[in-house]
C-alpha cells in the first residue's frame, strides 16, 4: 500500500478546515453537526474522522490557525527598526483582523461554549496563555527601548500589562459582533486613546 504523503495530509486537513469555516459561518457552531462539515468537504466520514474526532477538535486547529496569521502581524512589529507604541500596534492589531463568516462571530460564540465544554475551555485557556506571551514579548521590547529598561524589568512589566492588552482585543472581538465599521474605528480610536497613557 502506497505511503500517503504529509503534502497530502495537509491538503486534507485544510480541505476539512476550510469546510468547517464555511459550514459554521452560515448555520453558527452549536447548530453545525460533524455530519454537515464532512457533506461540506466532499469526503467520507472515515477520511475525515481520520483527522479530527469531533466539530471541538476542528475548531481548534481553526483557532490556531486565525491566531498563527494574527500574530504574525504582531512579530512584524517586533522586527521594525523602532517598535510602535502600543497605541499605533494594538489598534492596527484589531484592524487586522477579518471579517468573514467564522470571525469574529464564531470566534465569540466557541467562547460560550467554552464554559459548558471542558475540551474547548482548556483550548482557549491555551490559546490565551499564547497571545498573551507574544503581547508580552512585544510589550517588553518597546518597555526596553522607550524607557531604556533592563531585560528584567521590561519582562516584568510587559507580564503586568499584556493581560489588559488581550482583553482591549477580546472587548474588540465581542463588539465587533454587535456594531458595524463605525463603531469598530470608534472602538480602536478609545483604544488608541487609552494605550496613549501607558
Amino acid at each position: 500500500m502506497p505511503k500517503v504523503s504529509e503534502e497530502h495530509r495537509e491538503r486534507q486537513r485544510q480541505r476539512i478546515l476550510d469546510a468547517a469555516v464555511a459550514c459554521v459561518g452560515r448555520k453558527g457552531f452549536a447548530a453545525t453537526s460533524m455530519a454537515d462539515i464532512i457533506a461540506e468537504a466532499g469526503l467520507s466520514a472515515g477520511a475525515v474522522y481520520l483527522y479530527y474526532r469531533s466539530k471541538e477538535q476542528l475548531t481548534v486547529d481553526v483557532g490556531r490557525r486565525i491566531l498563527g496569521e494574527k500574530i504574525a502581524v504582531l512579530d512584524g512589529f517586533l522586527a521594525m527598526p523602532e517598535v510602535p507604541a502600543p497605541s499605533v500596534v494594538i489598534p492596527a492589531f484589531m484592524n487586522a483582523m477579518p471579517q468573514d463568516g467564522f470571525f469574529p462571530g464564531t470566534a465569540v460564540q466557541v467562547w460560550g461554549e467554552a464554559v459548558h465544554s471542558v475540551e474547548l475551555a482548556e483550548t482557549a485557556e491555551t490559546l490565551i496563555g499564547e497571545v498573551t506571551g507574544h503581547f508580552a514579548e512585544y510589550l517588553a521590547a518597546w518597555f526596553r527601548q522607550s524607557r531604556g529598561l533592563g531585560e528584567q524589568e521590561a519582562a516584568a512589566e510587559a507580564a503586568r500589562a499584556a493581560p489588559a492588552m488581550v482583553g482591549l482585543v477580546q472587548g474588540y472581538m465581542v463588539q465587533s459582533v454587535f456594531i458595524g465599521e463605525g463603531g469598530q474605528e470608534r472602538y480602536r480610536e478609545a483604544a488608541a486613546a487609552v494605550l496613549a497613557g501607558l
